[in-house]
């Protein structure tokens, strides 16, 4: 079968116009593909052209389609339109979608990164508190708990093999280790952050808080991808200009602070410091000489000190020597308890009176003997009276000493106590003569 020259004609007419639209397509970043064009709106796209590439964890899976400026009163945006040209690739929900530059001056693409898997470790708590995978994350934002992520993945490990920072804040000896990530578009979470199992109806949620008093609002966004705005040389440097500025400032104050007199205080702190070491060290020289000195000294003191310490030893844990101790103490006792019996007496207080008024009759006597006698004769009578009362008085004085000697025998002790009464009763009764006979001595005189 023969095509006629026109035929042929229209045919390379339809297939150049084919290439060229597909040419033109491509150029400007037209994919020619069913798959859902996924669009979102950054504040600054930071010169990212169409037909950019569009790659997920340094692989190319698409291109930009569109990028189209937004111009409101209130909130302007770039919207990007971006498709995915490999089969069989879906980005997960709350991916982080930003621009980035290959290279120092290559061009800018759009990087999408699904969300990262993070561990955080809990003490092992109640058995009926227990994460599985699947599990929901929980966190609180704007005052409220939300649902943010899920967990996927539990292991139990050795507390003492975790770095010391997480090990501080565990006091059991295994910890939960759980993987999870999250799924809520929009959230920025803090990096440092505490977490515990917590029992949300019938559920088991990991609740997670940060460690700091932080306040994390929830995100505000129609976006299913977490969206990283990108920061322009421009903003970049003029960071770091700020930064410079608030160096150039600090050393400023810092100069003012370190004037010449505070460098020369500093320098004369330092000097006083160096000379107080060194008169230290001399000190501490001078005391291990002496205490090298000393060192026999104190070796005999610690010699005898132990010594005296074994003597002591040896007596106390001699048998006789305790036995004997305790004998006297009790005769001691016994000694005691006799006089006490002794004293309480009648015959004793009896025996007491009888003495005190004998004495009485004595004094007496004898003033009257001083004051009103003359006669050598009388003098000598009184004398020789008040002689054998005196030596009654010795006696009874006597047997009064030998009473610690006889407590023990009590027949005996009565039988003394009985003489001792009669004794100074018969006392009394001749001192009482004895001053009558010296009163009519007295009245005849």
């Amino acid at each position: 079968m023969k095509f006629s020259s026109s035929l042929k004609v229209g045919i390379l007419a339809i297939t150049a116009i084919i290439v060229l639209l597909l040419t033109i397509m491509w150029v400007k970043g037209k994919a020619i593909s069913h798959t859902e064009r996924i669009t979102v709106s950054f504040k600054d796209v930071n010169g990212m052209r169409e037909g950019s590439a569009v790659q997920m964890m340094g692989v190319r899976i698409g291109q930009v389609e569109e990028i189209t400026p937004k111009i409101d009163a209130d909130k302007s945006s770039v919207e990007v339109k971006f498709v995915i040209t490999e089969p069989d690739i879906e980005i997960p929900k709350a991916s982080e979608l930003s621009i980035q530059q290959s290279g120092i001056i290559g061009e800018q693409f759009l990087e999408i990164t699904p969300p990262r898997e993070r561990i955080i470790y809990l003490p092992e708590q109640d058995k009926s508190l227990v994460l599985h995978a699947d599990d929901k994350v929980q966190m609180e934002l704007d005052g409220k708990y939300y649902d943010t992520g899920i967990v996927k993945k539990i292991e139990i490990v050795e507390t003492n093999m975790l770095p010391i920072i997480i090990k501080e804040n565990i006091s059991t000896k295994t910890a939960y280790k759980v993987k999870y990530t999250i799924n809520l578009p929009g959230l920025v979470m803090p990096e440092q952050l505490n977490g515990k199992i917590v029992k949300d109806g019938n559920e088991n949620k990991l609740r997670i808080t940060p460690k700091e008093d932080v306040k994390v609002p929830y995100p505000k966004t129609d976006s299913p991808y977490t969206v990283i705005e990108p920061m322009r040389i421009a903003d970049f440097l003029a960071l770091q200009y700020r930064s410079a500025e608030s160096l150039v400032e600090t050393n400023e104050r810092i100069a003012l602070l370190l004037s010449d007199d505070v460098i020369e205080e500093l320098k004369q702190t330092a000097y006083n410091v160096n000379e107080l070491t060194d008169k230290t060290n001399i000190t501490m020289e001078k005391a291990q000489e002496l205490i090298d000195l000393s060192k026999t000294e104190i070796e005999m003191l610690s010699g005898s000190i132990n010594e005296l310490t074994e003597n002591i030893n040896k007596l106390t844990g001699d048998k006789n020597f305790t036995e004997s101790l305790v004998n006297a103490t009790k005769s001691f006792e016994r000694l005691s308890n006799n006089v006490s019996n002794l004293l309480e007496d009648p015959k004793t207080q009896s025996t007491i009176s009888n003495l005190n008024i004998t004495a009485k009759n004595v004094a007496e006597l004898s003033c009257y003997v001083n004051d009103m006698s003359k006669d050598a004769k009388l003098k000598k009578y009184v004398q020789e009276s008040a002689l054998k009362l005196n030596t009654a008085l010795d006696k009874l004085i006597i047997t009064l000493d030998t009473i610690n000697y006889a407590t023990e025998d009590e027949e005996k002790v009565k039988q003394t106590m009985d003489d001792i009464n009669a004794t100074s009763e018969n006392l009394r009764k001749f001192s009482e003569k004895l001053n009558k006979r010296f009163l009519i001595f007295r009245l005849m005189f």
